[in-house]
């Protein structure tokens, strides 16, 4: 699936959310963090200084509580402890990415953050206002995920502003790009997921080995490899959950290609060393190149939302009610769409245009082979069961068009840029960490 670079950043905070609900990940202990001084522990002591701005030790237990709820990781006082440098990292680099929102004179608005969070729990099934009441009542830190929100936002306008004209795809590279995968028909491909860790003066060999070990028997232990992929991750897949769709054989490094031509799909790989540091990948299926992707069709949808939790919860009898009523009246999306009206609850309605790879996970398997006009099975969702019927749906062609092909290249050297750009920042910046 190729996705612009602003709903990738928002992808990685709805990822956030739907696992957000691990009441262990908002009760991390007052010392998780100790400073090296011989002081005692303080929540307000100093964690790091970025140039003027002051990341306090309280900021980083708030983001690890948070870490801990996306990736699904043990929450013990050993799992805290290791996460607490590449946080604190991830919380240096949004500091640089706001400083430098800031000299650009680029602000965001609360309107902004709003309507980030409203795309957010319109991706996942949600109605208006559950994120709100999820941080809530788990007692997490809004403000730890309002400042990943507004930092994702405002490296969005950095990078175009400061890159838009200089990554502009000619249309020799689009053509390029259909060359090529015209003559890779009938390749063998795999969909892969991979975590990169590399290796450097601040992150040794040993370090990366040890790390990359225990993410694999996390995997393999049932934890999800996206939420893995998204916090350890230094690919630029990172922010999809380390998705790097269908992969001709021939085009990852040698000692990932020869992994994955021994694997079978739903495997993941042992730590694999290449040059540069250490891969971990799973192999989710096998094809030949070319061949249709039932995530790449577009569909629109038509839902029922009925809640289970707060004050709108139905009770068992409207349930079950509401319920035989999709399953023996609905045939079709106007069916649906009425019958969402009519029991007014948040949530309901149609669904524009989207890929059925960008759905939440349980909505993308019911959705996937179901027949247009038809209902799904119950969807189990955050606080509430959905129902969702197919208005429409347009197959894959085994081949993006131009328009796709153009925007993945976009998106591709964007990210570049950015990625580029958040090196120079951090060169260039006065960083003290002091824990």
């Amino acid at each position: 699936m190729t996705l612009s670079l602003g709903k990738r950043c928002i992808l990685v905070i709805a990822c956030a959310l739907m696992v957000a609900a691990s009441a262990q990940a908002a009760e991390l202990g007052r010392d998780l963090l100790r400073p090296q001084s011989n002081q005692g522990p303080n929540a307000m002591s100093i964690a790091a200084v970025v140039n003027e701005d002051i990341i306090t030790v309280y900021d980083v237990q708030a983001r690890v509580a948070l870490v801990i709820a996306t990736s699904g990781l043990d929450n013990t006082p050993d799992m805290q402890r290791r996460l607490i440098p590449q946080t604190l990292e991830k919380l240096i680099e949004e500091r640089l990415q706001m400083q430098e929102a800031k000299r650009l004179k680029l602000t965001i608005s609360e309107t902004e953050i709003r309507q980030a969070i409203d795309s957010i729990e319109q991706r996942n099934g949600m109605p208006t206002g559950a994120f709100r009441k999820l941080i809530s009542d788990k007692r997490l830190d809004p403000q730890s995920m309002s400042t990943q929100i507004e930092a994702n936002l405002a490296w969005i306008k950095v990078v175009r502003q400061s890159f838009e004209r200089e990554t502009a795809v000619q249309p020799q590279e689009v053509n390029a790009v259909l060359a090529r995968m015209k003559a890779n028909q009938g390749k063998t491909e795999h969909l892969v997921s991979e975590i990169y860790l590399p290796i450097s003066a601040s992150a040794p060999e040993a370090t990366m080995r040890e790390l990359a070990a225990r993410l694999v028997q996390q995997a393999r232990s049932g934890t999800p490899f996206g939420g893995l992929a998204q916090q350890f991750s230094q690919s630029p897949t990172a922010t999809t959950g380390g998705d790097q769709g269908w992969v001709v054989q021939g085009d990852f490094e040698p000692e990932v290609d020869a992994a994955l031509a021994r694997m079978e799909p739903n495997e993941i790989s042992e730590p694999i060393r290449s040059v540069s540091g250490y891969h971990i990948v799973q192999l989710r299926g096998r094809r030949s190149a070319g061949a249709p992707d039932p995530r790449m069709s577009i569909v629109t949808l038509s839902q029922v939302y009925l809640p289970t939790e707060g004050g709108r919860a139905l009770t068992p009898e409207k349930m079950a009610q509401a319920s035989d009523a999709i399953r023996t009246q609905v045939n079709t999306c106007e069916q649906m769409d009425k019958l969402g009206k009519d029991l007014g609850t948040p949530g309901s309605g149609r669904i524009t245009e989207m890929y059925v790879g960008g759905l939440p996970e349980a909505v993308r398997d019911a959705v996937i082979d179901l027949k247009p006009g038809h209902v799904s099975k119950p969807i189990e969702v955050a606080g509430a069961i959905l129902f969702v019927t197919l208005c429409t749906r347009q197959d894959d062609s085994g081949l993006p068009s131009e328009r796709q092909i153009r925007s993945q290249l976009e998106n591709e050297k964007l990210e570049n840029a950015a990625r580029q750009k958040l090196r120079d920042l951090r060169r260039q910046a006065l960083v003290d960490p002091r824990i």
